[in-house]
């Protein structure tokens, strides 16, 4: 699946960029976080989980959320990509990136 940006890490306040569908696909309500970016599900205060606000490639800003399998699917997708090229998940098992996807996927009951 295309994205629009590769996340790499964490946040500064600890929320996980998600790896998103590409910008193109993404509809009004996706990028401002009312609907699930992914499944398009309208999303709840209580139901969503941030992606990680970012710019988007066309100069804009995305808001984007998901529901929680969603989210924890992108989680697992990121964690994937990520452990395989972070030196610190190879000897440390709390490296901030794992335990934070690690911790959606749990949430999302995967």
């Amino acid at each position: 699946m295309p994205e629009t940006i590769q996340p790499t890490a964490l946040r500064t306040d600890g929320v996980l960029q998600l790896p998103l569908p590409a910008l193109s696909l993404l509809s009004d309500p996706q990028r401002r976080g009312a609907c699930c970016a992914w499944c398009r599900t309208t999303l709840t205060a209580e139901t969503a989980v941030d992606a990680g606000e970012r710019p988007a490639v066309d100069g804009g800003q995305l808001f984007p959320r998901g529901c929680r399998k969603c989210a924890g699917r992108a989680a697992y997708q990121l964690l994937w990509e990520h452990s395989r090229a972070c030196d610190v998940c190879r000897t440390d098992p709390t490296c901030p990136v794992s335990v934070a996807a690690t911790r959606l996927m749990q949430e999302a009951e995967l």
